[in-house]
């Protein structure tokens, strides 16, 4: 990793880049996303079988999981996956079901005869999209279809791209069944977006999607958004993470973190801001020896020459200023007293704090949520919760008091706006 001092890397074409990192111009994929999504919402199963066969190589005749697929699955997984699954489920319920909002928000009487109040009420159709094919990625499974269990959604289905013998990863399926979900479809890709947005014969339209996906999945999820379809999360990116540390940290830990994140990919982000210049040293110097023991090396070594770095300042205060303005999607601080530099972070996904508190505990085992905003977007965006699969609907109720004490205010803003059937509808219930 390459190691600069803050002063002369803001003067450099490398920190627009690493600022910028995986933001992409999803335009560019636009014309292939809506040829596709069209294809769909017209032809429908028959168009997902097509792309399906072209992206996946995968030759469909059905494409739902069928019960005897994930009773199958059990057979191939191993016993100390179920193990560890179940110890997960239990953390991330744990962690989950504290963020379960009341039932019913406080009434509120803003004058005599005017009730208005909210209450959550969970989205009755959710899809859960989870990346397959070569990759297998079940804790996706689980950060996006617990808390969709949890807050009550009834209808929550699972699109996954097959491997090229129509099969799923047998640890996709055990994960999915363990929380409570049934319905499986073999279908990736823009397709799959399309389907759970328009709905086929096969698959069901859904009213929000979440998951991550590719550059073209992301656009797909986006033109679903922008055309009132679907809703769905933020629009997330390769996997992002900045340490902040001082002398005080083992530079093997932050050295062993860096290269945890780098390895999901060539575009994943890594960063060490740092006051300790031995520190740094010594952090890049463990990387060089340790990197090449591990068969993911490759994208280790593409991720950390392309938008990563080892940033040197002259205080702390630097290294939170400059953690707040990159806003990564994992922050970790290995320093003396974390916790208060942890309560100086406004913006990160998550914040990890201590020596012990490494990467991976977090992706896995914690019970919190690893989806997270990426590319800056934790300026704005939170982590995926259970708040992101209810909304609030709003009630109110006057009397006919009630609405005589606000009459002359609904008239007034009627005419200001040249609106006479709002003013009618309001004097007409006055009328003998």
């Amino acid at each position: 990793m390459q190691i600069t001092k803050l002063s002369q890397f803001k003067k450099s074409k490398k920190y627009q880049i690493i600022m910028k990192r995986s933001r992409q111009d999803y335009e560019l994929f636009l014309p292939v996303v809506k040829k596709i999504m069209a294809e769909v919402k017209n032809q429908g199963d028959l168009a997902l079988k097509k792309y399906t066969q072209k992206f996946d190589g995968a030759d469909l005749i059905d494409l739902t999981v069928s019960p005897k697929e994930i009773k199958e699955a059990y057979n191939l997984v191993d016993k100390n996956f179920l193990s560890a699954l179940k110890q997960t489920i239990k953390k991330i319920t744990t962690v989950h079901q504290q963020q379960l909002p009341a039932t019913a928000e406080k009434t509120i009487k803003p004058s005599p005869g005017i009730k208005v109040w909210k209450k959550w009420q969970p989205i009755d159709k959710v899809g859960l999209y989870v990346p397959g094919g070569r990759a297998l990625y079940p804790s996706s499974v689980l950060m996006n279809g617990l808390p969709a269990k949890i807050a009550g959604c009834p209808e929550i289905v699972i699109a996954t791209p097959p491997q090229a013998n129509g099969k799923i990863a047998p640890e996709i399926l055990v994960t999915a069944n363990e929380i409570g979900i049934k319905k499986i479809f073999k279908v990736g890709g823009i397709q799959a977006i399309a389907a759970l947005t328009y709905g086929t014969k096969t698959v069901p339209k859904v009213y929000k999607i979440v998951g991550p996906g590719n550059s073209y999945v992301t656009t797909a999820k986006l033109y679903g958004l922008i055309t009132g379809e679907v809703a769905i999360d933020s629009p997330a990116g390769p996997s992002e993470n900045l340490i902040i540390a001082d002398n005080t940290a083992n530079p093997k830990l932050v050295a062993a973190d860096l290269m945890c994140d780098s390895e999901h990919g060539p575009d994943s982000a890594a960063i060490l801001v740092t006051n300790s210049k031995i520190l740094a040293q010594k952090v890049a110097r463990e990387i060089r020896n340790k990197i090449n023991q591990f068969f993911t090396k490759n994208h280790i070594r593409k991720s950390l020459n392309k938008y990563s770095q080892i940033i040197i300042t002259k205080s702390i205060s630097e290294c939170i200023n400059f953690a707040n303005e990159y806003a990564p999607e994992h922050l970790q601080i290995m320093t003396n007293n974390a916790k208060t530099i942890a309560r100086k972070i406004k913006n990160a996904g998550s914040i990890f704090i201590g020596n012990y508190t490494c990467k991976s505990a977090g992706d896995y085992a914690t019970g919190a949520n690893h989806v997270l905003p990426t590319g800056g977007s934790a300026k704005m965006f939170s982590g995926l919760s259970v708040l992101d699969f209810v909304r609030l609907v709003e009630y109110q109720r006057c009397t006919k008091a009630g609405l005589k004490n606000i009459r002359q205010t609904i008239e007034t803003f009627a005419k200001v706006e040249n609106l006479p059937v709002h003013k009618y509808s309001c004097s007409v219930r006055f009328k003998s």
